[in-house]
């Protein structure tokens, strides 16, 4: 059943990956590409060949290119199609992928044999309005709201914190699916009352006639569950056999990947140097950006009391099958 279950997920997988290369569904016209996907430097040599990294084109991936840079054969892809970046993780042709938590743990869900290494970001998500004001998310009452595709990681919270204000999902608040691209372009255009944007995006569209930035999904987070960190959003994903190959190098990225969010977070203009030639961004619109990043880095036990905690509060906890789920660190 297993099995089956898994052919059918790769199944949804490859087809969603081809309508996403025909649609242009994952890319946002004004989200920069990288600049170089390759030649990073470094002061460590890896084992054999090249590590891979597939990680979002947003300011979740400044840490990971800073900590990516302290070794010689790392290599981190910045991607913007979600779909393609699935399909290329689930060939195998990375071992290492950094999404958003609830596309891991959905991967994890179907039969897909993956490790969850890290999470890093817990506030990167905000509520975009264009000729409305929303103050409070009881102000969705009746609205239209986009989200980029069904039981994404920001449809998750988006629905838990509405839900908390006693609206019901699809009946108190109509809600459209629309990747990025499209959304923000009807946002521009004065034809999409509300969507919810992640970094950079946010930063791209704020000052534009009747743009306003209304709510920071972590502090409407931290407000509805009496919290201080926001919520765990972003988290690197791993191949389990390749996970368990390479535990001394996961150990030392980890360790990296931390060393790089307290250099951001005593010295963001630094950091912005540093990666600025991954992005075609402004170094001040980086900054800006980076700003509205809230990071938080955890993992091994402290990862899993945090995932378990986020998926219990929201009211889909996870049973004992998932405590495989975890990479831990071994010193």
């Amino acid at each position: 059943m297993k099995c089956r279950t898994l052919t059918s997920f790769l199944g949804m997988i490859i087809l969603s990956f081809l309508t996403g290369c025909t649609a242009g569904s994952g890319h946002l016209s004004d989200i920069p590409a990288a600049v170089q996907p390759s030649g990073i430097s470094s002061t460590k040599k890896s084992e054999q060949t090249t590590i891979i990294i597939y990680s979002p084109m947003s300011t979740s991936s400044i840490p990971v290119i800073m900590a990516a840079e302290r070794f010689e054969d790392v290599r981190v892809e910045l991607y913007t199609n979600q779909s393609q970046a699935n399909a290329i993780f689930l060939r195998q042709e990375t071992p290492l992928l950094v999404t958003g938590l609830s596309v891991g743990i959905d991967m994890y869900r179907n039969g897909v044999p993956v490790k969850a290494v890290n999470s890093f970001v817990t506030g990167l998500s905000y509520l975009v309005t264009s000729d409305i004001t929303i103050t409070q998310l009881s102000d969705l009452r009746g609205k239209s709201i986009y989200i980029p595709f069904e039981g994404s990681p920001i449809e998750e919270v988006t629905r838990f914190l509405t839900a908390s204000e006693g609206l019901v999902w699809h009946k108190d608040i109509q809600v459209i699916y629309s990747p990025f691209e499209s959304s923000t372009e009807l946002l521009k255009q004065g034809k999409a009352e509300v969507v919810v944007l992640p970094e950079p995006s946010v930063t791209l569209v704020e000052g534009l006639p009747g743009v306003t930035v209304s709510l920071d999904l972590s502090k409407e987070w931290d407000r509805v569950t009496n919290g201080r960190n926001g919520y765990p959003q972003v988290a690197t994903f791993a191949d389990s056999t390749w996970a368990l190959e390479h535990d001394t190098f996961i150990n030392e990225f980890n360790d990296a990947l931390a060393q790089a969010i307290k250099t951001i977070q005593t010295d963001p203009q630094g950091a912005v140097e540093q990666v600025k030639y991954r992005y075609k961004l402004p170094p001040e619109k980086i900054l800006k950006s980076l700003s509205r990043t809230r990071y938080q880095f955890t993992t091994g036990s402290d990862l899993e009391s945090s995932i378990e905690s986020y998926y219990e509060i929201i009211g889909s906890p996870l049973d004992e099958s998932y405590k495989d789920l975890y990479f831990h660190t071994v010193h």
